[in-house]
């Protein structure tokens, strides 16, 4: 059967993103994955079945005669603090864990607004967050040859080793620097928020 990837809006992709985030950081095989799709490796389905039958051969071959390294164990204690922190401020596994399709779009907005307004302080406070590209979008930009491929993500057709022109699609974002709390006790870290008891 013939797969197609399904373009995602906006509004999924945004929430879509944070479970991703943490999902990313909690499994080291998970995250593997990740690399490769970032790589542009394709998927199996984008690739003529006579072409895929020719790299299954060629992997199995490699695994035979190679040892494939092992992803290091991912620490997960930030992940568990940043999910603190987003449920203290807005709420935020109440609101995910929640089945809203029972809800109108103007009540989830409504409380989308909310989740915003405290997710937005806890990024804030806690990381410095800037822009990838200094250029606006669906400005001209001209990549370099030898450009880092974690920073650009190049699409369309691709022809030799640059530099290339094209046209800003999204600026990016990078991590400048964070302020998380540090925490001396680890202990049930995976705690994210206590279960409260009215007496």
């Amino acid at each position: 059967m013939t797969k197609k990837v399904t373009p995602i809006s906006f509004v999924p992709r945004f929430f879509g993103a944070f479970g991703q985030f943490f999902k990313y950081l909690s499994s080291a095989d998970y995250a593997g994955r990740c690399q490769l799709v970032n790589s542009k490796e394709k998927f199996a389905f984008e690739v003529p079945e006579t072409i895929v039958k020719e790299v299954v051969i060629e992997t199995v071959t490699e695994i035979r005669e190679v040892t494939a390294p092992r992803l290091e164990t991912v620490s997960v204690d930030g992940a568990y603090q940043l999910l603190q922190l987003m449920q203290q401020e807005a709420r935020f596994i109440d609101f995910i864990q929640e089945d809203i399709s029972t809800y109108s779009d103007a009540e989830v907005g409504a409380a989308s607004r909310l989740i915003h307004q405290g997710c937005a302080k806890v990024m804030n406070a806690n990381f410095e967050i800037e822009t990838v590209s200094k250029q606006e979008e669906n400005a001209r930009v001209e990549i370099p040859t030898g450009y880092n491929n974690k920073e650009f993500k190049l699409e369309g057709r691709i022809e030799g080793e640059g530099p290339f022109t094209g046209t800003l699609i999204h600026p990016g974002w990078k991590v400048v620097t964070h302020h998380l709390p540090k925490v001396s006790n680890t202990l049930d870290m995976n705690i994210l928020a206590p279960a409260e008891v009215e007496i």
